[in-house]
């Protein structure tokens, strides 16, 4: 924080001096009507002592979609260890290399360090405001828990257990304990519900909302991500009752976030792959075949260098992990190049996919296929195509695929896997969740991806006591979070 300038009157100070200060700060009290201690006319206006809510919390919110968003494979692997990138020249995190780079150590500084802690610092800031008070205090909190509820779903999904209860409580408890990982999805699930509850109350979301760069301050916008966001997880733990309850329907818009054409609020995509200069990131052979087998429409968007229209744009993927010449190989395509490129947290598609599982699981086949397909086709319309004759192709129209014996889970897996290029964390999550597609065998790692990250050198080096015991002990990044089943 900036320091405060403040203007002593000591004896030093001429007598006269002193009167003409005094009666200055009376004169200035008098007019304002402040009943306020005049030591606050000792403050710089331009160096307030505490950053603006708004500001905290819009911040959170670009540094959390960035970090979703991002290839920099200093910040995660999602991309990589989605198949659906590889690497060129240096091959480790496409071999699931963590430690050399400190990626899994770097989550911690980015959604604990950067994002919960921006939004702790906006939570106590509001709870003291004396002008937000009733729905308005409740609505806006709300924004700032739901984004937490976001980051922690994350977490989970990244590590299992996870600090919670102690979490970001700073000089005051270095060392926090770790959370059954179970035990935080139900209690986030717990608070979202409190926040739809709170944003349906009818308070104004003030100048949090004003600073809102993905619904604009929207109460309902925020209150259907709430409940599709609970669908999620719910469908994760096998609740469907859960799940289904939560469908926030027809409420529902993709949450998305639009960046700037110029530094520093660009995306990190195109900062990857334009700004850098650097020819790091090539098509894997595992989703191009994948795509190529189903003649995916959305191909010449994914990717650029894709073959002609004889071949209806094929790409050129490369043998996971196995590094290889940029030019021989498709390309991340001109849409990611964008420097406003959206930055998304959760769209259309994937909530449709959701409500397949819900209706596959629940035994409706009719009003799964349904949603499978209105999921392809609103992923097809983000890209900029027509899905209409791609659902009725005999490897993707869930018709003909259960007819011929395939599982929901391979359908909604591999289809979902697809229309999360560009969320691939989620991609990744799909992938561990359904156990489709079949993944390639890294080409030096000899294995199929991760299904975790493990615990960061650092975390042990500070925290041992407490991350040790985590997991049950069980700390190998092919282990499984507890709804990887």
């Amino acid at each position: 924080m900036s320091s405060v300038l403040t203007l002593h009157l000591n004896s030093n100070y001429p007598r006269t001096m002193k009167k003409v200060l005094i009666y200055t700060g009376l004169a200035v009290f008098i007019l304002s009507g402040c009943t306020k201690d005049i030591t606050d006319f000792n403050k710089n206006p331009k160096a307030p002592e505490e950053v603006p809510a708004a500001m905290l919390y819009a911040n959170a919110q670009k540094d959390l979609v960035y970090y979703m968003s991002s290839p920099n494979v200093n910040v995660n692997t999602f991309r990589l260890w989605s198949q659906h990138w590889t690497q060129t020249t240096y091959t480790d995190e496409s071999n699931y290399e963590l430690t050399e780079r400190n990626i899994n150590g770097g989550v911690y500084d980015r959604l604990y360090a950067n994002v919960l802690r921006d939004l702790s610092e906006a939570r106590a800031i509001i709870g003291k405001d004396e002008l937000v008070t009733g729905n308005d205090e409740k609505a806006q909190l709300a924004l700032i828990t739901i984004i937490e509820c976001y980051a922690y779903h994350v977490l989970v999904d990244i590590f299992n257990d996870v600090p919670y209860t102690d979490a970001i409580q700073l000089l005051d408890n270095l060392a926090p304990g770790y959370d059954d990982a179970a035990t935080i999805y139900s209690s986030v699930m717990s608070d979202l519900d409190g926040a739809i509850a709170d944003l349906n109350a009818g308070g104004g979301t003030g100048e949090l909302g004003a600073s809102d760069n993905i619904y604009g301050g929207s109460a309902s916008s925020w209150a259907a991500f709430a409940g599709a966001l609970k669908m999620k997880m719910a469908v994760r733990t096998g609740d469907m009752a859960a799940a289904a309850a939560a469908d926030p329907g027809a409420g529902f818009s993709s949450a998305m976030m639009t960046f700037e054409g110029s530094a520093p609020n660009t995306n990190p995509l195109w900062e990857a792959l334009v700004q850098s200069g650097r020819t790091d990131y090539i098509a894997s052979s595992t989703f191009g075949d994948i795509l190529n087998d189903r003649m995916d429409p959305r191909r010449g968007m994914f990717f650029k260098n894709v073959g002609d229209s004889i071949d209806g744009g094929k790409i050129t993927g490369n043998p996971h992990g196995s590094g290889g010449a940029y030019p021989l190989y498709s390309q991340p395509g001109a849409m990611l190049e964008d420097p406003t490129h959206p930055g998304q947290l959760m769209t259309t598609a994937e909530v449709e996919f959701l409500r397949a599982h819900i209706d596959a699981t629940n035994g409706d086949d009719a009003a799964a296929a349904t949603h499978y397909h209105a999921g392809i086709m609103a992923s097809c319309s983000d890209w900029g195509v027509d899905g209409s004759t791609y659902i009725m192709h005999p490897m993707v129209n869930a018709d003909s695929l259960l007819a011929a014996g395939t599982s929901w889970n391979e359908i909604i897996g591999t289809q979902k896997w697809i229309a999360m290029y560009d969320n691939s964390f989620e991609a990744w999550s799909t992938w561990r969740f359904y156990d489709y597609p079949m993944m390639a065998v890294a080409a030096e790692a000899g294995t199929t991806p991760p299904t975790r990250y493990n615990y960061s050198v650092d975390e042990y080096s500070i925290n041992n006591d407490n991350v040790s015991g985590a997991n049950g002990g069980n700390d190998d990044k092919y282990g499984k979070v507890f709804w990887d089943n």
